[in-house]
């Protein structure tokens, strides 16, 4: 494979003042989420499993991410072809914080062509979400408001919680919380598993 597509990912990490990338790096305790909420909802993606462990690799995660912000259903279907990385988060977590720059600054890097990053915001009141959105234009992903009903499918209880998708629909790589090797292995992942450049792209 080139090496082009993993300079492309160099590059737009580099992009970020060094401040943004020393603070990624600082802390690796994950922040305990909000307790799920108890509402019940019917997802029929054929989901790796149900029952009180989260997804695996190699499993096929569950399909239904929720509503983006135009109301829009979105699975993780619809993006078969793309890399996709869902990542749990919420504003009040300032590990959180620091990570939406980097995953934004990867996202606009590779291009939406071959990669997806779909950002679900979990538990926070609405008006909270719509302030963080609000504040942060620049942090182009994709993003969902989920009360809850989606981190029970994937047994999310603390954020950050990143599911790394490849191509085939499968989740190949879970991650938990933020260190550098942490940060430096899902970059790896990710580029090992980006279908080639569309022709007459770096």
């Amino acid at each position: 494979m080139s090496a082009r597509p993993l300079s492309s990912l160099r590059a737009a990490l580099g992009r970020l003042s060094a401040a943004v990338l020393m603070s990624l790096c600082l802390g690796a305790a994950l922040a305990p989420a909000a307790a799920a909420d108890d509402a019940s909802t019917s997802n029929t993606a054929n989901t790796a499993k149900t029952g009180a462990q989260a997804p695996q690799v190699g499993d096929l995660p569950p399909d239904w991410l929720g509503l983006d912000r135009d109301g829009r259903s979105i699975r993780v279907s619809q993006y078969r072809g793309k890399v996709v990385l869902v990542v749990f988060w919420a504003g009040w977590c300032e590990q959180c914080r620091r990570e939406l720059p980097q995953l934004a600054a990867l996202q606009a890097g590779v291009g939406r062509q071959r990669l997806e990053i779909v950002a679900i915001n979990y538990a926070e009141p609405q008006r909270d979400y719509d302030a963080f959105l609000r504040l942060n234009p620049r942090l182009d992903l994709t993003y969902l408001r989920d009360p809850g009903t989606v981190a029970r499918y994937y047994r999310v209880r603390a954020v950050p919680n990143a599911f790394l998708i490849d191509t085939h629909g499968r989740i190949a790589h879970v991650q938990r919380g933020y260190t550098p090797q942490k940060v430096e292995r899902l970059v790896r992942e990710l580029h090992a598993l980006l279908p080639p450049a569309p022709a007459g792209r770096d």
